[in-house]
């Protein structure tokens, strides 16, 4: 019967999976080469100058700087030499994010498989938020690379039966701290989730002993205590407030609804069946995403603060595709939706939203061409204003050549009024809503009265205004 059934599958030629198997490395390597693009064409957001300031001022005084991202930045600059242009500046997050991708089709297959790890590579490829962190100069793709090769190590420890492997990929996913300290947050659910899947029933080749997790727990505890706590005291200080709907809520949206669907189906049916491998995939995303949720209790937690689980999530996820077993016509409905949500997510992110950041490339460079040569600017996300008003600046935290506009100097308004020369205004309207109410009505009544829009510069599709709106008072 079996020889028959083979000799069947024989004569009707390669099966879904082997025909996806060809395909999907291809399509991966392609998404993989599209972050390249436009990478110099996005204009900078606010986090991106203060990258390139301190970079160029680099101070290792403290580890919250976060000082491996801007090591590597401050030598790759050196290494190009000037001009710093956004390219240049966005290169190192591209190539980590890119690796991060080829590390996710790496990092699952042993218990995976080939094909579901491809897939899972796909998903993250197709995610037009991990494109914007990858086109961004920031910190998250490198700390996702160094942590997905943790864990690619971690779970080949488990498949293989090798303690010590385990453990050396744990350490490794811990060194992505060094990247961003959020990255710690997977590091507990990699010790945690292969002793609770094997007292769930779904025991892996490999998994601590209680002996194993009281030693792991007490060492984690002690460097929660010396380390963790003081970055945690620097971050709280400075965002405290609760944020747990605002982090369901980011990371539901940016991961992508169909994508966290998909997770969440093949998880709970893992739990059903007990098949380890998603048993295990899903405790690492519930325990850290857990935490997450417990941080955003006491202070403001978003989406990229869990974005290192986003190829867990795809891992997960690649478990409705009918590789291993046959699927249900809904399985394979949500599987096209995934599929789908990405590539249009992914070709409006190209387009119509113009990388997901305000335009104020675009904003400013009208500025500077019209203005004249007595004529004040006053700008909102003044690092930005003075990379593109004064190019070659080194003090972008301290603007020189405009004037801050921000919520620190929203009392200007009556100063301004009374001067004679012509001011320019370049402004983001969400960012008015982190004034004082009398303030933000005072402002709005002198643009209002007194200012004309020279022109806006729109972004499409997105959660949040990120127009960038031009105004004049003659």
């Amino acid at each position: 019967m079996e020889t028959a059934e083979r000799s069947r599958r024989s004569e009707r030629g390669p099966g879904w999976g082997e025909r996806a198997l060809r395909a999907l490395p291809w399509a991966v390597a392609a998404l993989c080469l599209l972050r390249f693009a436009g990478l110099g064409r996005w204009g900078l957001w606010i986090d991106e100058a203060f990258t390139l300031h301190d970079a160029q001022a680099l101070s290792w005084d403290k580890l919250t700087d976060f000082p491996l991202n801007l090591f590597l930045t401050s030598v790759w600059l050196d290494v190009l030499g000037p001009p710093h242009d956004e390219w240049a500046l966005r290169a190192p997050a591209c190539f980590f994010g890119v690796l991060s991708i080829l590390g996710t089709a790496w990092a699952f297959r042993p218990i995976l498989g080939a094909a579901r790890s491809w897939l899972a590579a796909l998903m993250v490829a197709l995610s037009s938020y991990h494109l914007f962190w990858s086109q961004s100069a920031r910190h998250y793709t490198l700390a996702q690379a160094i942590s997905i090769l943790g864990a690619g190590v971690a779970l080949r420890g488990i498949a293989r039966g090798s303690g010590s492997r385990y453990l050396l990929g744990v350490g490794l996913a811990l060194t992505a701290a060094f990247a961003h300290p959020s990255a710690a947050l997977l590091v507990p659910a990699l010790l945690a989730a292969p002793w609770i899947a094997g007292r769930l029933g779904a025991p892996l080749a490999w998994s601590p002993s209680t002996r194993w997790m009281a030693a792991l727990g007490l060492l984690g505890l002690t460097l929660g205590v010396t380390w963790g706590a003081d970055v945690w005291s620097e971050y709280a200080s400075k965002k405290g407030g609760s944020s747990v709907l605002h982090l369901a809520q980011t990371s539901g949206f940016y991961f992508g609804p169909p994508l966290c669907l998909a997770a969440a189906w093949t998880g709970i049916e893992a739990l059903r069946q007990r098949r380890s491998g998603d048993v295990l995939i899903a405790l690492v995303l519930a325990i850290s995403f857990a935490l997450a949720l417990a941080a955003a209790l006491l202070a403001r937690v978003a989406a990229q603060y869990v974005f290192v689980l986003l190829p867990w999530a795809a891992a997960a996820a690649s478990g409705i595709a009918p590789f291993e077993r046959p699927r249900s016509i809904a399985a394979r409905t949500l599987l096209v939706a995934v599929l789908t949500w990405g590539v249009v997510d992914v070709l409006l992110y190209m387009t119509l939203r113009h990388g997901d950041r305000p335009r104020w490339k675009e904003a400013y460079a009208l500025v500077v061409r019209s203005r004249g040569p007595d004529d004040l600017i006053y700008g909102m996300a003044p690092p930005v204003g003075e990379y593109y008003v004064a190019p070659g600046s080194t003090h972008l935290r301290e603007a020189r050549s405009i004037a801050r506009l921000t919520a620190y100097e929203d009392h200007l308004v009556d100063v301004w009024a009374r001067r004679e020369r012509r001011i320019w205004i370049v402004l983001n309207r969400e960012d008015l809503l982190d004034w004082s109410e009398a303030e933000r009505v005072r402002f709005q009544r002198f643009l209002r009265d007194q200012c004309e829009r020279v022109r806006t510069f729109p972004v499409a599709w997105t959660p949040r205004n990120l127009d960038v709106e031009v105004y004049l008072r003659p």
